[in-house]
């Protein structure tokens, strides 16, 4: 059973929380915020010990794992202050907000030898982990259009409330690097990496210092060519939806559920299943289940007690990073930029 101290109390934590606790393999002990009403809440609601600090924390031989749920600003000083001293770490996405950070963090994780686990859950997904599978297997043909329309809607209040939302240093952007990032994982893990990008990132809606609004036309090192799109300011709110279009046949995804696969000899693959989406986080980002971070988890802790890598590591975590970093360049420079490892 692996002990875990969780940072920051927010609302993801009870997230976290929930789905250590729901494996089986790991167990909560104790928790740390610089937000001292929150810790004591949190803390009294679970009956786990309250941390006066985070070098407090990471001085606790009993903690195994520390599980980081601060702003994203936070990350990777608190991945690289954990590393240092001999945890494994699991943290919400995104694992840095800057491709300089990312790498200072791949230096510790490599230099301690500790393991890092990004909460990007939907590479477990079994739809999503099905459609890799066909595209690998040519079921799809030569892929020419990789696309992912992220139009959400968050209130006014949801940043007016928040110190860091929507802020480029806890934030490292807005629409893609917050709500977004995990979009661009997913397709990264279906297409592989981009080679390059065009863009324009606009504040049009919330009164924000980052983009509320996105668009960007990528190329993959594989050949095909896709939109990212990305908004919080569309009312209602439409599920995240995934459009890849092959030369023998096309498959739609919305939020994490096939809704629709077509192939030119109407064959469907084993493990493709169609249904309906009943995600509604498009609107509301609290309204999803554990599951995602439950699969994480699982993941994370057998990785750590094996001292094997975990699915979602710093390399792979690295590199939606690095598109968005692109996407953000471009817009900003009104040119292609490319996609650099």
């Amino acid at each position: 059973m692996q002990k875990c101290g969780i940072v920051g109390t927010g609302s993801i934590a009870k997230w976290h929380y929930e789905a250590i606790e729901a494996t089986g393999k790991g167990m909560v002990t104790g928790a740390c915020s610089r937000n001292r009403e929150k810790l004591a809440v949190f803390c009294e609601a679970y009956q786990i010990k309250a941390y006066s600090s985070y070098e407090e924390m990471l001085s606790d031989q009993s903690i195994d794992v520390i599980c980081i749920c601060t702003p994203s600003g936070l990350h990777s000083e608190m991945i690289i202050k954990a590393s240092n001293a001999g945890k494994n770490i699991v943290v919400e996405k995104p694992m840095a907000i800057t491709k300089k950070q990312c790498d200072e963090v791949i230096k510790a994780l490599e230099k301690n030898r500790t393991l890092l686990s990004v909460a990007y859950q939907s590479r477990f997904s079994d739809s999503f982990v099905a459609v890799k599978k066909a595209i690998n297997d040519g079921v799809l043909g030569k892929i020419m259009f990789a696309d992912v329309y992220m139009k959400f809607y968050r209130s006014e209040e949801y940043y007016s409330t928040s110190s860091w939302k929507g802020t480029m240093t806890m934030d490292g952007g807005g629409a893609l690097m917050n709500q977004g990032s995990h979009g661009v994982d997913i397709m990264l893990f279906l297409m592989g990496e981009a080679d390059s990008v065009y863009a324009n990132a606009r504040t049009l809606k919330h009164k924000i210092e980052a983009e509320d609004t996105v668009a960007a036309v990528v190329e993959y090192k594989q050949g095909a060519i896709g939109v990212i799109q990305a908004s919080t300011g569309i009312y209602p709110g439409l599920p995240r939806k995934i459009m890849i279009h092959g030369e023998k046949g096309s498959v739609v995804i919305e939020e994490d559920v096939i809704t629709m696969f077509e192939t030119v000899n109407r064959s469907i693959p084993e493990g493709i299943i169609i249904g309906r989406n009943d995600d509604f986080s498009a609107s509301d980002p609290t309204a999803f289940s554990i599951d995602g971070h439950v699969a994480i988890y699982r993941n994370a802790f057998d990785s750590f007690l094996h001292k094997k890598i975990p699915l979602v590591n710093q390399y792979e975590a690295r590199k939606s990073v690095s598109l968005i970093e692109a996407i953000y360049e471009s817009s900003l420079k009104k040119k292609l930029v490319m996609v650099s490892e």
